[in-house]
């Protein structure tokens, strides 16, 4: 009598193991394809709340901003062309970004180093402040360096005395050591990996009569970074500036802004590290390349509300 026992032939036997190498080939893929798209959540959370946290802190600024009229320059920005600005801060790489990028304010690229904006603002107190990019260590001699935001602050006390000898003119000497505001430090840090700040600024004005040579939105004059015909200067030259001491006529180089708009360009954490390692091995080649793909631009609207003294 024949026996009815069944079993695997060999073939069945492939089959079985390939049909598991592949589902368990399906579940590591799913589990590290999750891993990754979590690292880039997680890393996308974390930059967006930085640079909302950044952006802010300089809506406050701004909207607690004090100008006046006078002789005085109560608002500044530079375009900085070298890193010479923050002095024996900077901390110097084998390499750091191409001497020629950075001047392209239709790509938001507002200056070599950014951007040094200083202001008074009368919240909480009276106090003079400065933002700019510098290239550190978060703590001293620790990690490589990156770039960062940085908020510096001239407290209450100071400014008064300062105002007694120098007024509140920001381009005085009280105020512009080694371009500091008056010295950074690591716990002002607004935002690291930030590897652009710039501004744009406008005043209130009507531009009915030839709209098409107005780079700014309507009822808007863009008054920085503009050419004569106010529009959007192409190519910003280095060494651009802006004194504002007034909040009248047409020498628009000299108006206080009434709208502010500001620009904040982020790396992620993959740019951030491709960057250094480039950097640091004495290469920049593909300095533009590397935050053009790995990097985002954040940018605010502010309306700025300070007069006194008029």
């Amino acid at each position: 009598m024949t026996s009815g026992r069944k079993a695997f032939t060999l073939i069945e036997l492939v089959v079985a193991l390939g049909i598991t190498a592949v589902i368990g080939y399906f579940f590591v893929s799913i589990g590290r394809d999750f891993a990754i798209a979590w690292d880039n959540v997680g890393n996308s959370v974390a930059r967006e709340t930085e640079a909302r946290g950044a952006l802010d802190a300089i809506t406050r600024d701004f909207e607690s901003a004090f100008f006046r009229e006078g002789s005085d320059v109560m608002f500044a920005i530079d375009v900085l062309d070298d890193n010479s600005n923050a002095g024996a801060k900077w901390e110097t790489g084998s390499a750091e970004r191409p001497s020629g990028d950075g001047f392209d304010a239709a790509n938001h690229e507002y200056g070599w180093a950014g951007c040094w904006v200083r202001l008074i603002c009368a919240s909480p107190s009276l106090n003079a402040v400065g933002y700019q990019i510098i290239r550190s260590t978060i703590k001293d001699a620790i990690g490589l360096p990156c770039y960062m935001l940085y908020r510096n602050v001239v407290t209450v006390e100071d400014t008064v005395d300062n105002s007694i000898s120098s007024g509140f003119d920001l381009t005085s000497a009280v105020y512009t050591t080694n371009g500091d505001v008056i010295t950074p430090k690591r716990p002002n840090i607004l935002a690291v990996n930030v590897v652009d700040f710039g501004a744009r600024l406008y005043v209130y004005e009507d531009r009915s009569t030839d709209s098409s040579l107005d780079d700014a939105p309507d009822g808007l004059r863009l008054i920085f970074p503009a050419d004569a015909s106010s529009r959007l200067e192409t190519a910003i030259p280095a060494g651009l500036r802006h004194r504002a001491n007034t909040f009248l006529g047409t020498t628009y180089e000299n108006r206080y802004p009434d709208v502010v708009e500001i620009f904040i360009r982020i790396l992620d954490e993959k740019g951030a590290s491709e960057l250094s390692a480039m950097e640091e091995s004495g290469l920049n080649d593909q300095w533009e390349e590397i935050v053009a793909d790995n990097s985002k631009l954040y940018r605010r609207f502010i309306v700025v509300r300070g007069k006194g003294g008029l």
